[in-house]
């Protein structure tokens, strides 16, 4: 016999820490739904990012409170989820409260938390403890609700832990749906392995498995989150949509439910997860550029201009009306192009007008002509308000008061902290807040000024390599900005340069972009060793042995002595699985040393 549920997954909009705000908006979400249940993502009453408020009696007893106002405020009387920060007993959890009725019928936690996450929660062994929520007893922690005759699990673990294991577990215990409220971020190629898993994993267990993930207006502190909702049954993936890129904060589809044949059920007693063995790609499938994972060029680019630009529109959005400008020096590099570019885009989807960005030339005698010129025609071409400051009279006074007289590291450094005090200056002159050019390999190799274009309020480059910031530049001149696909082309195609002293190139002291990011990628992903480097970078790049040994040296050299500048990175969203995001990526003391 059929048996049939409704089912609906939501992903509003969410302000980090406001906990009124979000409860509205669930509530809103509830009041419109037709579905038998709704899943909302993970600590969707507080957002992901409240950090050390999550330890906060206050802040845990609001968010309590607010939760008892959705439930008894609500017309909706079917079954849903809130996620939030729980007290049990003397522990805090990163609970999910499981509502129908009105009435709260279990408890659930997350189990696999990172280290960050362990900060804040607590992981426990749980079976034999209870909790009182609103006054009530439960035995927390349920694994199995019943609705419309159907067997319903929910878990908090998400595509990024161990969902095979979890799904193996759940069918044991005759799971028909299977309620994924995960917090799993949005990067490169991310999408695909969410579709794919839930694809392969409802293929396995034969089950309904319905998933969502952070709405785009979560924190872009760190990630950005797409606000995935799917649903998948049997290998097939039955409806999503996402409010990233399709703008849709809610789903709601009819779903079909039949007895699973003995030949199934076996079949699902059969597919115990198995380990996975990791077997190294032959050198000759090398790709000499492995940042791309297998995507189209143009494909990844579009992916991550939108997370770029989404990332710098939940930033904007949290300022203050009269706070919401962007200020930032425009060179007429690649970088600095970049973030102009990402920064009139979110403008632009917000309804601001391009005068909010303020885009400044800052030419020295060591600038080169070609890169003023591109500079002022990329500002004009986007409409912002165009700010034209000389820095050679500051620069004279300055190095005049240290009584500097050299063309060495100090007056290069001088330049790029006075272009840096300057936006800073303007960004309380304006109201808004600076937005950094410096990109993932640049910071990877330290080739940036601390106090200088490595300091700002918001770092919109941090997570994107060179190869890929030209190969985004490619992509917003053909595909976004026609009008300036020349200007934009020639910015792509000139020699990388900091124009600190005449005649400088940046390849001439750091080496190719392309080699150094090949090393970035596998040095942090794949965990190669120096000398493993020195054998597989001449089959890949067409070098010899010696430039090889010499490319690794300089990189781990560089890497390693620069760690101090890394441990000050300002916010900016990770958009590739690789991040040096001193917060969540790779960690090291700043006085470390290393045996490079």
């Amino acid at each position: 016999m059929k048996k049939i549920l409704n089912i609906g997954v939501a992903t509003p909009p969410i302000k980090v820490g406001n906990l009124n705000f979000n409860a509205d908006e669930i509530i809103k979400v509830l009041d419109n739904s037709k579905a038998d249940l709704v899943l909302f993502p993970e600590l969707n009453l507080t957002s992901l990012y409240c950090g050390d408020l999550f330890t906060n009696d206050e802040f845990l007893d609001k968010a309590l409170e607010e939760a008892n106002r959705i439930i008894k405020t609500t017309k909706y009387d079917g079954l849903f989820t809130i996620g939030l920060p729980l007290k049990v007993n003397q522990y805090v959890i990163n609970g999910l409260l499981v509502v129908n009725n009105r009435k709260v019928i279990g408890v659930e936690m997350k189990e696999n938390l990172s280290l960050e996450e362990l900060r804040y929660f607590d992981d426990f062994i749980y079976s034999k403890m209870q909790v009182e929520i609103f006054r009530k007893d439960l035995d927390p922690f349920e694994v199995i609700y019943k609705l419309n005759g159907l067997n319903v699990a929910i878990t908090l673990d998400g595509i990024y832990g161990a969902p095979d294991l979890n799904n193996y577990y759940l069918s044991q215990l005759g799971a028909d749906v299977i309620l994924q409220a995960s917090g799993d971020y949005e990067v490169l190629n991310s999408g695909s392995v969410k579709v794919r898993t839930l694809i392969e994993l409802s293929s396995k267990f034969k089950q309904c498995y319905v998933y969502s993930s952070p709405s785009k207006d979560e924190s872009s502190s760190k990630y950005v989150y797409a606000g995935d909702k799917i649903i998948a049954q049997n290998g097939e993936i039955l409806k999503e949509a996402t409010n990233l890129y399709d703008n849709e904060n809610y789903i709601e589809l009819e779903v079909e439910f039949n007895k699973k044949s003995v030949f199934e059920r076996a079949n699902i007693r059969s597919a115990e997860p198995n380990e996975v063995e990791k077997i190294d790609a032959p050198v000759e499938n090398l790709s000499p550029q492995p940042f791309l994972e297998g995507s189209e060029p143009f494909e990844a680019a579009s992916v991550l201009n939108t997370l770029l630009v989404q990332a710098l529109i939940k930033k904007i959005s949290s300022m203050p009306k009269h706070l919401q400008k962007v200020i930032i020096g425009v060179s007429g590099g690649a970088d600095s192009t970049l973030a102009l570019l990402v920064a009139e885009q979110a403008l632009e989807k917000m309804g601001l007008p391009p005068t909010n960005l303020i885009a400044v030339s800052m030419p020295s005698e060591n600038s080169l002509d070609e890169s003023s010129k591109r500079a002022l025609e990329l500002i004009d071409g986007v409409k912002a308000t165009k700010l034209v400051i000389p820095i050679d009279k500051q620069l004279k006074v300055h190095l005049e008061a240290i009584n500097h007289h050299e063309f060495d590291v100090t007056y290069e450094n001088a330049q790029a902290r006075i272009r840096t005090n300057i936006l800073m200056d303007l960004s309380n002159k304006y109201g808004g807040f600076v937005i950094g050019p410096s990109d993932l390999s640049e910071i990877a190799l330290g080739f940036t000024t601390y106090n200088g274009d490595s300091s700002s309020m918001y770092g919109i480059n941090s997570g994107v390599p060179k190869t890929l910031v030209l190969m985004i530049l490619e992509y917003l001149s053909k595909e976004v900005y026609l009008d300036l696909e020349k200007v934009i082309y020639e910015v792509a195609k000139a020699k990388p340069s900091p124009e600190l002293l005449k005649e400088q190139a940046t390849e001439d002291v750091i080496g190719r972009y392309d080699i150094n990011d090949f090393i970035l990628y596998h040095f942090i992903k794949s965990d190669w060793s120096r000398d493993k480097f020195i054998d597989i970078l001449p089959k890949v790049f067409n070098i010899t042995s010696e430039e090889a040994k010499v490319y690794i040296n300089r990189f781990l050299r560089r890497f390693y002595q620069n760690q101090f500048k890394r441990n000050v990175l300002p916010e900016g969203p990770n958009v590739l699985e690789i991040t040096l995001n001193p917060r969540d990526g790779f960690r090291l003391a700043g006085d470390n040393e290393v045996d490079y």
